[in-house]
């Protein structure tokens, strides 16, 4: 069993995830990334926060080019590592997750994207599973604008609280 640290130089950076993607599924990445570009998507009191992280977090990634969940959340995720350099990522498949992680963190099922967010010397400080929580709160009615790149600034939320509570 490969230790997290192993796992994270094992796994491979973002735009290496997205080249293994068909051209809809790199479409709906690129509009994703345009939209969280867009100015006010996230406010500036969340982007102080990611300003103010304190130490360095590792975005252990497994995901999958074919999940719309991935599409979106791993591409904020991406986001996080550009705007702040304390804040790295690496994605693995969901069948090497299976592998490596669910054992060991006692999981019934790896639901992508699943991320095992880790402190500077690789220990595990908290986990981000599919769809932020305000979109899992707000149920069904709520997909079609989380599908429509509405909840960006969750996604970002939910991993500085992550973040902060860590610290």
């Amino acid at each position: 069993m490969l230790s997290y640290q192993e796992l994270f130089e094992f796994a491979e950076d973002f735009d290496s995830f997205v080249r293994r993607g068909l051209p809809p599924e790199i479409g709906a990445v690129n509009e994703i990334k345009a939209k969280i570009a867009q100015p006010d998507v996230i406010k500036p009191n969340t982007l102080q926060r990611l300003r103010d992280v304190k130490g360095h977090f590792h975005l252990l990634v497994a995901g999958e080019m074919w999940c719309p969940d991935c599409q979106i959340n791993v591409t904020v995720m991406d986001y996080l590592q550009r705007t702040q350099p304390k804040i790295s990522l690496g994605v693995i498949t969901k069948g090497r997750a299976e592998n490596e992680l669910k054992q060991r963190l006692n999981l019934e099922r790896i639901s992508i994207p699943f991320v095992l967010v880790l402190n500077e010397q690789f220990q595990p400080v908290g986990r981000f599973i599919e769809r932020p929580r305000a979109v899992i709160d707000g149920g069904d009615a709520v997909k079609p604008d989380y599908r429509a790149g509405a909840y960006l600034e969750s996604t970002v939320q939910d991993l500085l609280d992550i973040f902060e509570t860590a610290v």
